[in-house]
């Protein structure tokens, strides 16, 4: 992944023209996850190797990140913030992309939005599934010929989240990285106002 963000980011990059398609496809509420459901879940995660959850502001969420992966350089714009963490092996990578939009749109129609980037890129981009999770967040699951993706998007009014982890294609998957990036983007809370506060979860030995 070097110093470059996952080619995801420049599939969502235009996410705010997703208010666009609200008009075409009609403003859908969709489920509404509630963050109270989310800490909830954080129950049920396995904490170790993870650093204690903190907030992270740029991306109006809470996550316990992995223990010494580098935070890379943030991205902010008019139209979403980006921030992204990278293992030591720079082949593996945990995401959480924010945009704030003018309309309210369903998480069902960003991932479908997110395809369509997928597939006008057909000769080296695919979708390879999506699901509903019993928490009701969408997910998504992608490829191109650098990165493979898993992801999911949760909305709330006009605020919409990507959380996702990935790796590089052409090296080995590094299953150990993989299994503690999938656990850290279990544990992502979107800041909905000021009364959400970072969720709490078993203590775990600080091994920094």
């Amino acid at each position: 992944m070097v110093a470059r963000n996952f080619s995801v980011v420049s599939a969502l990059r235009v996410m705010g023209v997703v208010s666009l398609l609200a008009g075409a496809i009609g403003c859908q509420s969709g489920a509404t996850v509630s963050s109270r459901q989310l800490i909830d879940h954080q129950a049920f995660i396995d904490f170790s190797g993870l650093k204690p959850d903190s907030p992270v502001p740029l991306v109006k969420s809470t996550i316990a990140t992995p223990r010494r992966w580098d935070v890379m350089p943030r991205m902010s714009n008019a139209l979403f913030s980006h921030q992204q963490w990278r293992s030591p092996s720079t082949h593996t990578g945990v995401g959480i992309l924010y945009a704030h939009l003018p309309l309210p749109v369903s998480a069902k129609t960003v991932v479908w939005f997110a395809k369509q980037q997928y597939a006008k890129r057909a000769q080296d981009g695919k979708v390879l599934d999506e699901w509903v999770d019993g928490l009701g967040r969408s997910w998504f699951e992608a490829e191109n010929d650098k990165y493979h993706i898993r992801g999911y998007v949760v909305v709330h009014g006009l605020d919409a989240w990507v959380v996702y982890l990935g790796y590089r294609v052409k090296f080995v998957p590094n299953l150990g990285e993989i299994s503690l990036a999938a656990r850290s983007v279990e544990t992502v809370v979107p800041i909905i106002d000021d009364a959400t506060s970072p969720a709490t979860q078993p203590s775990v030995e600080d091994d920094e």
